[in-house]
């Protein structure tokens, strides 16, 4: 049997001492990952998505008055009511019943045949501006006049106005990524403004060779939805299913604009989305 020297009888506790110290290491690590897996710290938490604006519909409610813009065409001016109310002036007088507070109407700046590249300059408007960056809500309704041209003039379908499926086919392409603009300039105008646009409808659902236009029409409602969703302070009022049951009863006799009665059902309805 042979003797160890001196020199390894001293070698081999350092080793053993060595090797205890690094598995004692890696075990450290291995608790720490761990830890770190099953408790994560703040400061290594996944990010949290963006907030929406500040403007919600609950911070509507606690505001003490309401302040409200009204931009767009001929919808929005009232255009077909014989009462002269038109959706704006009922959703005001309904807001105030709903909320119980003041709602004023600032400024109605909606322009009779108003297409979506007009509202883009419009919105450059040092006046409209002012009216824009004070409002609580901004009420909108855009997008009938470029898709529908025979009413930018206050056309009608007895007058031999084009609304074939074709024509809105080509005009949809062009007509959304004004949307895209009218958002981004709303919202570079007012953060916070809660942004209500009323979906379009198909006014001539009742004549069998305009039905296919209904298919353009709900890609429109449906790119302006994504836009609001996207917006996250946007709603998007439908009103399609309204006309498309009642064309007769909400139209007035231009065939295009809403009556009183259809006026009066697209003011129930913005003020329900804002509860």
């Amino acid at each position: 049997m042979s003797h160890m020297r001196p020199s390894e009888s001293k070698l081999w506790p350092i080793l053993g001492f060595a090797a205890l110290a690094c598995t004692l290491l890696m075990l450290s690590g291995f608790v720490l990952a761990l830890r770190d897996a099953w408790y994560p710290a703040p400061s290594v938490a996944l990010p949290e998505a963006s907030a929406p604006p500040t403007a919600t519909a609950g911070s509507l409610a606690d505001k003490p008055k309401l302040l409200v813009t009204a931009l767009g065409d001929s919808l929005t001016r009232g255009t077909g009511d014989e009462t002269g109310e038109g959706y704006v002036k009922r959703t005001i007088d309904l807001l105030k019943q709903a909320f119980g507070k003041p709602v004023t109407l600032v400024n109605n700046l909606a322009v009779n045949g108003l297409t979506a590249v007009r509202l883009v300059d419009q919105l450059d408007e040092k006046g409209v501006q002012e009216s824009v960056g004070r409002a609580d809500i901004v009420l909108l309704t855009i997008g009938g006049n470029d898709l529908f041209q025979i009413a930018q003039n206050g056309g009608s379908v007895a007058q031999g106005g084009d609304i074939s499926p074709e024509l809105l086919k080509r005009l949809l392409p062009q007509t959304e990524p004004l949307m895209d603009d009218v958002f981004a300039k709303l919202r570079k105008i007012n953060p916070n403004a809660r942004i209500v646009c009323v979906g379009l409808y198909n006014p001539f659902y009742d004549l069998p060779e305009a039905r296919p236009v209904s298919a353009s029409i709900l890609d429109w409602n449906d790119y302006v939805h994504q836009l609001a969703t996207a917006d996250g302070n946007a709603t998007i009022v439908p009103t399609y299913d309204l006309f498309e049951a009642n064309v007769k009863t909400y139209l007035s006799s231009d065939h295009f604009h809403p009556n009183s009665q259809g006026y009066a059902r697209i003011a129930e309805r913005i003020v329900q989305a804002l509860q």
